[in-house]
Protein backbone atom coordinates (compact mmCIF):
# COMPACT_ATOMS: atom_id res chain seq x y z
CA UNK A 1 0.00 0.00 0.00
CA UNK A 2 1.40 3.76 -0.87
CA UNK A 3 1.21 5.88 2.05
CA UNK A 4 -0.60 9.46 1.39
CA UNK A 5 1.48 12.02 2.52
CA UNK A 6 -0.22 15.34 3.96
CA UNK A 7 1.00 17.17 1.00
CA UNK A 8 -0.58 14.60 -1.44
CA UNK A 9 -3.96 15.28 0.65
CA UNK A 10 -3.61 19.22 0.43
CA UNK A 11 -2.97 18.82 -2.93
CA UNK A 12 -6.27 16.69 -3.16
CA UNK A 13 -8.77 19.29 -1.59
CA UNK A 14 -7.22 21.92 -3.48
CA UNK A 15 -7.93 19.89 -6.37
CA UNK A 16 -11.24 19.49 -5.33
CA UNK A 17 -12.11 23.26 -4.46
CA UNK A 18 -11.02 24.28 -7.92
CA UNK A 19 -11.97 21.72 -10.17
CA UNK A 20 -15.57 21.15 -11.18
CA UNK A 21 -14.94 18.36 -13.03
CA UNK A 22 -12.69 16.92 -10.15
CA UNK A 23 -15.78 17.42 -7.61
CA UNK A 24 -18.02 15.23 -10.50
CA UNK A 25 -16.12 12.39 -9.74
CA UNK A 26 -18.13 9.72 -7.94
CA UNK A 27 -15.73 9.27 -4.70
CA UNK A 28 -13.04 11.15 -2.95
CA UNK A 29 -11.27 9.07 -0.04
CA UNK A 30 -10.07 12.08 1.41
CA UNK A 31 -13.53 13.09 2.37
CA UNK A 32 -16.47 11.33 3.80
CA UNK A 33 -20.20 12.59 2.52
CA UNK A 34 -20.71 15.50 4.99
CA UNK A 35 -16.89 16.70 4.29
CA UNK A 36 -17.48 16.74 0.61
CA UNK A 37 -20.65 18.83 0.91
CA UNK A 38 -19.31 21.38 2.71
CA UNK A 39 -16.41 21.28 0.66
CA UNK A 40 -18.98 21.81 -2.21
CA UNK A 41 -20.79 24.59 -0.79
CA UNK A 42 -17.21 26.40 -0.03
CA UNK A 43 -15.89 25.75 -3.83
CA UNK A 44 -19.06 27.69 -5.12
CA UNK A 45 -18.09 30.28 -2.63
CA UNK A 46 -14.33 30.36 -3.61
CA UNK A 47 -15.63 30.41 -7.31
CA UNK A 48 -18.13 33.22 -6.57
CA UNK A 49 -15.35 35.60 -4.63
CA UNK A 50 -12.29 35.00 -7.32
CA UNK A 51 -14.57 36.25 -10.42
CA UNK A 52 -16.01 38.98 -8.55
CA UNK A 53 -12.52 40.26 -7.29
CA UNK A 54 -11.07 39.99 -10.85
CA UNK A 55 -14.47 41.82 -12.66
CA UNK A 56 -14.31 44.60 -9.79
CA UNK A 57 -10.35 45.13 -10.77
CA UNK A 58 -11.11 44.60 -14.62
CA UNK A 59 -14.63 46.27 -15.43
CA UNK A 60 -13.51 49.44 -13.62
CA UNK A 61 -13.49 52.08 -16.12
CA UNK A 62 -16.94 50.84 -16.84
CA UNK A 63 -18.35 50.86 -13.23
CA UNK A 64 -18.02 54.14 -12.83
CA UNK A 65 -19.78 55.77 -15.89
CA UNK A 66 -23.23 52.60 -14.78
CA UNK A 67 -22.99 52.58 -11.19
CA UNK A 68 -22.53 50.30 -9.07
CA UNK A 69 -26.23 48.63 -9.12
CA UNK A 70 -25.23 47.75 -12.61
CA UNK A 71 -21.14 46.83 -12.40
CA UNK A 72 -19.76 43.69 -13.61
CA UNK A 73 -19.00 42.18 -10.24
CA UNK A 74 -22.22 42.12 -9.23
CA UNK A 75 -22.71 38.91 -12.10
CA UNK A 76 -20.79 36.59 -10.01
CA UNK A 77 -23.66 37.17 -7.01
CA UNK A 78 -26.38 36.36 -9.60
CA UNK A 79 -28.75 32.89 -10.92
CA UNK A 80 -27.09 33.68 -14.44
CA UNK A 81 -23.51 32.74 -13.10
CA UNK A 82 -24.83 29.33 -11.55
CA UNK A 83 -23.60 27.02 -14.79
CA UNK A 84 -20.30 28.74 -14.25
CA UNK A 85 -20.38 27.06 -10.49
CA UNK A 86 -21.02 23.72 -12.38
CA UNK A 87 -18.43 23.76 -14.91
CA UNK A 88 -16.00 25.90 -13.59
CA UNK A 89 -12.07 25.06 -13.53
CA UNK A 90 -10.74 28.25 -11.22
CA UNK A 91 -8.21 30.40 -12.72
CA UNK A 92 -8.45 28.53 -16.56
CA UNK A 93 -8.81 30.10 -19.62
CA UNK A 94 -11.89 28.80 -20.55
CA UNK A 95 -13.64 29.50 -17.38
CA UNK A 96 -12.36 33.44 -17.60
CA UNK A 97 -13.40 33.65 -21.11
CA UNK A 98 -17.21 32.76 -19.96
CA UNK A 99 -17.05 34.99 -17.14
CA UNK A 100 -16.14 37.64 -18.79
CA UNK A 101 -18.01 37.14 -21.98
CA UNK A 102 -20.76 37.29 -19.10
CA UNK A 103 -20.29 40.76 -18.01
CA UNK A 104 -19.54 42.01 -21.61
CA UNK A 105 -23.47 40.45 -22.30
CA UNK A 106 -24.53 42.27 -18.90
CA UNK A 107 -23.01 46.30 -19.61
CA UNK A 108 -23.25 46.31 -23.32
CA UNK A 109 -26.53 47.31 -24.04
CA UNK A 110 -26.34 50.40 -20.91
CA UNK A 111 -24.62 52.84 -23.43
CA UNK A 112 -24.38 53.34 -27.10
CA UNK A 113 -21.99 55.24 -27.80
CA UNK A 114 -20.01 54.04 -30.12
CA UNK A 115 -17.00 53.69 -27.71
CA UNK A 116 -18.70 52.21 -25.08
CA UNK A 117 -18.30 48.70 -27.09
CA UNK A 118 -15.04 49.32 -27.70
CA UNK A 119 -14.10 49.99 -23.65
CA UNK A 120 -15.53 46.74 -22.75
CA UNK A 121 -13.53 44.83 -25.32
CA UNK A 122 -10.44 46.63 -23.54
CA UNK A 123 -11.84 45.49 -20.24
CA UNK A 124 -12.40 42.13 -20.77
CA UNK A 125 -9.07 41.45 -22.88
CA UNK A 126 -7.58 42.98 -19.16
CA UNK A 127 -9.91 41.21 -17.06
CA UNK A 128 -8.80 37.49 -18.86
CA UNK A 129 -5.15 38.77 -17.64
CA UNK A 130 -6.15 39.16 -13.88
CA UNK A 131 -8.82 36.04 -13.89
CA UNK A 132 -6.24 33.74 -15.58
CA UNK A 133 -3.55 31.35 -13.78
CA UNK A 134 -2.87 28.39 -15.78
CA UNK A 135 0.60 27.61 -17.01
CA UNK A 136 2.08 27.33 -19.81
CA UNK A 137 4.51 24.94 -20.36
CA UNK A 138 7.87 25.37 -22.22
CA UNK A 139 7.58 23.37 -25.51
CA UNK A 140 10.74 22.69 -27.90
CA UNK A 141 9.94 26.06 -29.50
CA UNK A 142 8.42 29.66 -28.82
CA UNK A 143 4.59 29.51 -28.03
CA UNK A 144 2.00 32.31 -26.64
CA UNK A 145 1.18 31.94 -23.01
CA UNK A 146 -1.82 31.04 -22.24
CA UNK A 147 -4.00 34.19 -21.75
CA UNK A 148 -1.66 36.64 -23.61
CA UNK A 149 -3.49 38.18 -26.94
CA UNK A 150 -3.77 41.21 -29.19
CA UNK A 151 -6.84 43.63 -30.11
CA UNK A 152 -6.74 45.51 -32.55
CA UNK A 153 -9.35 49.05 -31.16
CA UNK A 154 -11.31 51.46 -33.49
CA UNK A 155 -10.89 53.94 -30.96
CA UNK A 156 -7.83 54.97 -28.87
CA UNK A 157 -8.13 53.48 -25.93
CA UNK A 158 -4.91 54.98 -24.40
CA UNK A 159 -6.91 58.36 -25.08
CA UNK A 160 -9.90 57.17 -23.76
CA UNK A 161 -9.01 56.04 -20.80
CA UNK A 162 -7.34 59.41 -19.54
CA UNK A 163 -10.29 61.05 -20.38
CA UNK A 164 -12.11 58.93 -18.43
CA UNK A 165 -9.81 58.73 -15.58
CA UNK A 166 -10.15 62.88 -15.97
CA UNK A 167 -13.26 63.39 -16.51
CA UNK A 168 -13.44 65.18 -19.25
CA UNK A 169 -15.77 64.88 -22.56
CA UNK A 170 -15.79 61.41 -24.37
CA UNK A 171 -17.99 62.53 -27.04
CA UNK A 172 -14.79 63.47 -29.50
CA UNK A 173 -12.48 60.85 -29.46
CA UNK A 174 -9.64 61.18 -31.95
CA UNK A 175 -10.85 58.58 -34.76
CA UNK A 176 -7.36 56.88 -34.36
CA UNK A 177 -7.39 52.91 -33.70
CA UNK A 178 -4.51 51.43 -31.77
CA UNK A 179 -3.70 47.91 -31.71
CA UNK A 180 -2.82 46.81 -27.99
CA UNK A 181 -1.04 43.26 -27.01
CA UNK A 182 -2.50 42.01 -23.41
CA UNK A 183 -0.23 39.86 -21.22
CA UNK A 184 0.80 37.93 -18.03
CA UNK A 185 4.17 36.94 -16.43
CA UNK A 186 4.32 33.78 -14.20
CA UNK A 187 4.63 36.44 -11.52
CA UNK A 188 1.11 37.69 -11.86
CA UNK A 189 2.62 41.43 -12.86
CA UNK A 190 0.02 42.21 -16.30
CA UNK A 191 1.19 43.95 -19.24
CA UNK A 192 -1.12 45.87 -21.78
CA UNK A 193 1.46 47.55 -24.85
CA UNK A 194 1.37 49.21 -27.99
CA UNK A 195 3.71 47.01 -29.72
CA UNK A 196 5.61 47.76 -33.14
CA UNK A 197 4.86 46.07 -36.19
CA UNK A 198 7.72 43.58 -36.08
CA UNK A 199 6.73 42.74 -32.29
CA UNK A 200 3.19 42.53 -33.45
CA UNK A 201 3.78 40.32 -36.25
CA UNK A 202 6.13 38.35 -34.48
CA UNK A 203 4.01 37.62 -31.82
CA UNK A 204 1.21 36.74 -34.34
CA UNK A 205 3.35 34.41 -35.85
CA UNK A 206 4.40 32.12 -33.02
CA UNK A 207 2.54 29.07 -33.14
CA UNK A 208 4.75 27.01 -30.96
CA UNK A 209 6.12 24.78 -33.75
CA UNK A 210 7.56 26.97 -35.65
CA UNK A 211 11.71 27.68 -34.64
CA UNK A 212 12.92 31.49 -34.60
CA UNK A 213 13.99 31.10 -38.25
CA UNK A 214 10.62 30.37 -39.21
CA UNK A 215 8.87 32.93 -37.25
CA UNK A 216 11.23 35.20 -38.51
CA UNK A 217 10.47 34.31 -41.90
CA UNK A 218 6.96 34.25 -41.30
CA UNK A 219 6.23 37.39 -39.91
CA UNK A 220 8.73 39.27 -42.05
CA UNK A 221 11.60 40.46 -39.97
CA UNK A 222 15.27 39.74 -40.39
CA UNK A 223 16.68 36.83 -38.93
CA UNK A 224 18.94 39.01 -36.56
CA UNK A 225 16.12 40.40 -34.85
CA UNK A 226 13.94 37.40 -33.79
CA UNK A 227 16.24 36.70 -30.94
CA UNK A 228 16.13 40.32 -29.12
CA UNK A 229 12.21 40.28 -29.92
CA UNK A 230 11.15 36.76 -28.94
CA UNK A 231 13.26 38.07 -25.72
CA UNK A 232 11.29 40.97 -25.12
CA UNK A 233 7.85 39.53 -25.67
CA UNK A 234 9.02 36.72 -22.56
CA UNK A 235 10.04 39.42 -20.33
CA UNK A 236 6.12 40.60 -20.44
CA UNK A 237 4.64 37.33 -20.44
CA UNK A 238 3.23 37.25 -24.08
CA UNK A 239 5.69 34.46 -24.89
CA UNK A 240 7.09 31.27 -23.36
CA UNK A 241 10.42 30.08 -24.65
CA UNK A 242 12.11 26.84 -24.65
CA UNK A 243 14.15 26.14 -22.08
CA UNK A 244 17.73 27.03 -22.34
CA UNK A 245 16.88 29.98 -25.59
Amino acid sequence: MTAVSDRDVQDSIIRYLSDSQVRSEPSHAFLDTEEAHRAHRFSRFLVRRYYRDRLTRGFHYSAALVGKRQSAELIADSAEFDPVLDRCVLGSLTSSKEVGDLAVSRLLPLRSEVWWSELLEYERAFFLQLATSEATPAGTAPKKNTSAMIREFHVHIPELLVSLRRGNDVAHLSDKGVTLLFSRTMHGKIYVVEPDEKSSSIFRSVDGKNCGQKIALAAGVPQEEIQRILTTLSDIGSVVLPIGS
